[in-house]
């Protein structure tokens, strides 16, 4: 594999729980990692379109105009990408959710490669909202969420429980709206890797 910077490193060189993983993974999100002058790591598809869309408002393109891939990798699997990552230098930012407790779902989990100056992790420390959905609640104004995902709920809570239950239909709904939402700041200082 070559990395960033004429990086040069073989598959045997990681872990060997990683290199098993990915010797049974579908080479593709492997291989955009690989090709992509940087990679922001999400935890899902809902995830995925929240991110592209505030790297259009704060950016005015798509992150892959600019050479960045957004991928959406499952729970534990960050851990593998982040290995390759690190192996090979690539710039690589992780958005995650704190699930409730920030210290062991943030920076315990990832404390591991925190020397790499490559790689970022980005997460809440707001542990009443624990994944994204709540988050975005919290950031904007009831009545611009109700327009954008044409809903009328009289409350937050009630919104989150239905974009809990509606993940991807509301991110597509915010990824395809005309009007602008407030993104979470983890999620804004993912796409700039600020601290």
């Amino acid at each position: 594999m070559i990395g960033k910077k004429n990086t040069v490193a073989k598959l045997s060189e990681l872990e060997a729980s990683t290199k098993d993983y990915f010797e049974k993974l579908p080479g593709y999100d492997t291989l955009r990692m690989i090709l992509a002058k940087s990679s922001i790591l999400v935890e899902g598809p809902s995830d995925e379109l929240i991110i592209q869309r505030a790297y259009l408002d704060l950016n005015g393109n798509l992150p892959i105009e600019d050479g960045i891939d957004v991928i959406a990798v499952r729970g534990l699997s960050f851990k593998r990408f982040l290995d390759i990552a690190a192996l090979l230098k690539i710039i690589t930012s992780v958005v995650t959710d704190n699930d409730g407790d920030y210290q062991k779902n943030v920076i315990e989990r990832y404390e591991s490669y925190t020397t790499n100056t490559n790689i970022k992790i980005y997460g809440s420390e707001n542990e009443a909202y624990k994944t994204l959905e709540p988050q975005i609640v919290n950031s904007n104004e009831l009545a611009l969420l109700n327009s954008i995902l044409e809903t009328n709920f009289a409350d937050k809570p009630a919104l989150i429980d239905h974009m809990m239950k509606n993940k991807t239909d509301c991110a597509l709904k915010i990824f395809n709206s005309d009007k602008k939402i407030v993104f979470p700041e983890y999620v804004t200082n993912a796409i700039t890797r600020e601290e």
